[in-house]
């Protein structure tokens, strides 16, 4: 593993410098500004509800605003696929990719996937004539002009413990965060305050903006009804997620005063089958769960296959703190 990550070390090092110094091509859509956001660590930073958060700025200030991710897990054939328009959803999350699919669902603004985000970005403004794309992850993805990029830092683990991939979960060597406008310290609720002016510190250094957010939970929800959180409190609660880091779910049910929690963890972005809503069912009644909670990025992968009065999904609202 520990030769892995270097290995990967120094092919993203060559990569960038190749960049840096035009080797490269870089490509650049003059005609829209192109907002990413995007982290050095993979998964886990919290970047779907952020995105989600910064359309709805844009959108307040006026902007119309389409969003372009690659669509990861998403198995179609197009190699750029519209996922919506600001009136419709053509695609299924299996199609799309789950993140993809979550931004279609909780915006009317077009949503577009593709591997090769310049072909994407440049579709939605041909097709569009959007004044603002935002680009859900990328910050690797160095072949697209970006006007910004803003990068996530989770605060539960901020730096991938400062190995590369496979060892660690660092994308390329942190001094990749040079090249970015701004920073957020995401899931600050999470981590002690003391933790999260360290990670503070640390990033000091690159001269950049930092703001700090949360992730916090508003609701639980089904079919049925909307509960109120103080409901887990005192309660016996059986969580089932596909998450890169399912530790963080678990901590804010926990924070939210549960009794007693029983955790089931698939690989992230997985696909659930009947096998597994007949293991999550047999686990909940050995349990005696009072409640069954899951995502919103997990739902949109089995809302019309497993449903339950006592399954719900948890709502997180992405925030901004105030200085």
């Amino acid at each position: 593993m520990y030769f892995l990550s270097i290995l990967f070390n120094i092919i993203t090092k060559i990569r960038n410098t190749l960049y840096d110094f035009g080797v490269l091509k870089i490509f650049r859509i003059k005609e829209v500004e192109i907002i990413c956001i995007g982290n050095i660590t993979v998964g886990g930073t919290g970047k779907t509800p952020a995105v989600q958060y910064f359309a709805k700025q844009y959108l307040k200030d006026g902007k119309k605003v389409a969003i372009v991710s690659r669509g990861y897990k998403g198995k179609r054939k197009e190699k750029l696929l519209i996922v919506r328009d600001e009136e419709n959803i053509y695609s299924k999350a299996s199609e799309c990719g789950d993140e993809a699919f979550l931004h279609a669902l909780a915006l009317d603004i077009p949503v577009i996937v593709g591997a090769n985000r310049y072909e994407a970005c440049k579709l939605a403004y041909n097709k569009f004539k959007v004044d603002l794309i935002i680009l859900d992850d990328g910050f690797q993805h160095r072949k697209l002009f970006r006007n910004k990029n803003i990068i996530l830092i989770d605060s539960t683990n901020p730096f991938g413990n400062k190995y590369l991939l496979p060892k660690g979960r660092l994308r390329e060597n942190l001094n990749g965060l040079k090249r970015a406008d701004e920073f957020i310290i995401t899931k600050c609720d999470l981590m002690p305050k003391k933790d999260v002016e360290l990670i503070e510190k640390e990033l000091k250094i690159y001269n950049k903006k930092i703001q700090k957010a949360v992730h916090g939970p508003t609701s639980l929800y089904n079919k049925y009804k909307f509960l109120d959180l103080d409901e887990i409190k005192d309660k016996k609660i059986l969580l089932f997620s596909a998450l890169a880091n399912p530790k963080q779910f678990e901590q804010t049910i926990k924070n939210l005063g549960a009794k007693e929690i029983k955790t089931l963890n698939f690989p992230d972005h997985y696909y659930y089958n009947d096998k597994d809503f007949a293991f999550i069912d047999k686990e909940a009644i050995e349990f005696q769960a009072d409640l069954i909670i899951s995502t919103e990025k997990d739902l949109v992968k089995f809302e019309h296959s497993y449903q339950r009065k006592n399954l719900y999904t948890l709502k997180i609202e992405f925030r901004i703190l105030e200085s």
